[in-house]
């Protein structure tokens, strides 16, 4: 590695900011970072794959969650690589402690290679180190790493995107053979696939995308670039043939996945997000009152670049307007932006009907599940690259610097939140089956998405069924019963007729309805009703459901 010393002092200062915006006095050991129910089924997916391995199981298919159809671990957010490089910590001090390493190193590791990637295309330039160094903060800490370190752990972890970028540029450049850049490729695209397969294939969206506007803009690079599609062809097998067993796997469990139709059009970039800093941001609190007009939640809401990066961007637009580069990265720039604005028009939380050209890909297989708003991670990569050159460049070194600090302060994240780990007397290992019996078939209030019944499970080390649970979207057949997609949506009590509920019950084979901590009272006043015997353990409510099988 050249110049070891930057590389450290770039590592070292990262570090030492995401201590300060993440950590902040937290206890890795007894607080889960991030915020709702997203951070209780990352420790669940750390969980799973060592103790599906060591238990001799499926661990591509379980029906201990969402029983009697069971989910695919391999479509939903099982992070299965992430889980594997963290079973000595998860084996010696558990999941929620892996959990929290990975997402406060995230945006370390992210700005790291960002910084190598930023400081390759700033190599010409003398005193490029600054310049790198704030490409690298750019990307790390942009406003997409900041929502989604909310809880979604595998969109978060997404440094391999601008080392597989490293690759393609030396390989461009002829830094890299064939071979050598083959290898590196498979690699990175195998590891990213077993991190997340929604950025998996977007990559090869938007690298399409920007490979096919380099053949227009750049022609001198024509040569390498047809090149470059042949080394692609010569990598293709070397990644596809190790995920064929995966794919055997995923096959038979397609129609188990449904996700609403609307939410490509609804997690989109709201236009208004990209100039408005939100609550994420350190100093978004004077915004607060206009940001929640915008559309989405604030874990899709990453599209907030600030105006001194804007700035930026929009001198290096100018000054380079008649260089091919910088048009290039311009429209690169501009198109992904674009992009993540989905496929019609969202300004200040209303949808103008404007269409935007990602409508053409909503309808396409796979793709049309993909949320547009999660690709201002590309926006994103390419601002942090063209800030890079635009700071890298001569003259007026003192403003380019000071525009440069600015823009990183504008992005600043607003300290990290964390939450108490909800660990229950009742659900400890072996707590459950005392109780209740071997293996029990339990429905667990909070449900799904409303609790932390994917983390309870976890934390009895997975010794129950589960008629229900969050591991993202219910499965296609659960969605057939009215009392789930209620509960789901946390409106028991409001519009769910308890027969809907006890017919689910009874349909999925719950042997005990068990209020945990936080379940909702309404919901509990209707079970209530319902005559089951009941019963208080510990710190939850049991209800057995009469008449269920063993």
């Amino acid at each position: 590695m050249r110049h070891p010393l930057q590389s450290g002092a770039a590592l070292v200062l990262y570090a030492v900011i995401a201590a300060i915006v993440m950590v902040h006095g937290a206890s890795l050991t007894h607080e889960l970072s991030g915020a709702g129910s997203d951070p209780y089924d990352s420790p669940w997916f750390l969980a799973w794959w060592p103790y599906a391995l060591t238990h001799h199981i499926d661990p591509f298919f379980t029906r201990l969650i969402w029983y009697p159809s069971g989910a695919s671990l391999l479509w939903v957010t099982a992070v299965p690589l992430l889980s594997l490089l963290g079973w000595p910590i998860t084996a010696a001090y558990g999941p929620a402690l892996t959990y929290n390493l990975l997402i406060v190193t995230s945006p370390v590791f992210c700005a790291w290679s960002a910084f190598f990637l930023c400081r390759h295309v700033t190599r010409n330039f003398t005193c490029n180190f600054a310049a790198a160094l704030i490409g690298g903060f750019i990307f790390g800490f942009s406003t997409y790493e900041t929502s989604q370190s909310f809880g979604a752990l595998n969109l978060t972890i997404v440094y391999l995107v601008p080392l597989l970028l490293l690759v393609v540029l030396k390989r461009l450049d002829d830094e890299l053979s064939r071979a050598q850049a083959v290898a590196l490729a498979a690699v990175l695209l195998l590891a990213q696939f077993l991190i997340c397969i929604e950025i998996f294939a977007t990559i090869f969206v938007f690298g399409g995308l920007a490979w096919a506007l380099a053949l227009a803009y750049l022609p001198a690079r024509r040569p390498v670039l047809q090149r470059l599609l042949a080394d692609g062809l010569y990598t293709a097998p070397f990644v596809a043939l190790p995920l064929v067993p995966l794919f055997v796997a995923m096959a038979p469990h397609y129609a188990l996945i449904n996700h609403p139709a609307v939410w490509p059009y609804f997690w989109v970039t709201d236009l208004t997000s990209v100039l408005l800093p939100s609550q994420l941001n350190l100093f978004g609190h004077p915004f607060h009152w206009l940001a929640r007009s915008i559309s989405g939640s604030s874990q899709e809401n990453g599209a907030y670049f600030g105006l001194p990066l804007l700035l930026i961007l929009a001198l290096f637009a100018w000054g380079q307007r008649h260089t091919q580069r910088g048009r290039y990265c311009s429209v690169v720039f501009l198109l992904y932006l674009v992009c993540s604005l989905g496929p019609y028009l969202w300004v200040a939380g209303r949808c103008t009907g404007i269409t935007m050209p990602w409508v053409a890909a909503v309808h396409l297989p796979l793709l049309s599940s993909a949320l547009p708003a999660r690709f201002t991670m590309f926006a994103s990569l390419a601002a942090a690259i063209i800030a890079a050159l635009w700071l890298a460049q001569p003259g007026r070194r003192g403003l380019r610097l000071g525009l440069g600090l600015l823009a990183c302060i504008a992005l600043l994240p607003h300290p990290h939140p964390w939450q108490p780990i909800p660990e229950t007397k009742f659900f400890a290992p072996g707590r459950v089956e005392q109780v209740l019996g071997p293996n029990p078939r339990l429905l667990l209030l909070p449900f799904a998405i409303n609790g932390p019944s994917s983390y309870w499970q976890m934390q009895n080390q997975f010794g129950f069924t589960q008629v229900g649970g969050y591991l993202g979207f219910p499965p296609k057949p659960a969605q057939d019963y009215k009392a789930v997609m209620e509960l789901f949506g946390d409106k028991m009590g409001l519009s769910l007729k308890p027969q809907d509920f006890v017919a689910y019950a009874r349909a999925a084979g719950a042997q005990y309805v068990v209020a945990g901590p936080g379940a909702d009272p309404v919901e509990l006043a209707v079970i209530g009703t319902l005559g089951w015997p009941t019963r208080q353990v510990d710190d939850v409510v049991i209800f057995t459901v009469p008449g269920a099988a063993p």
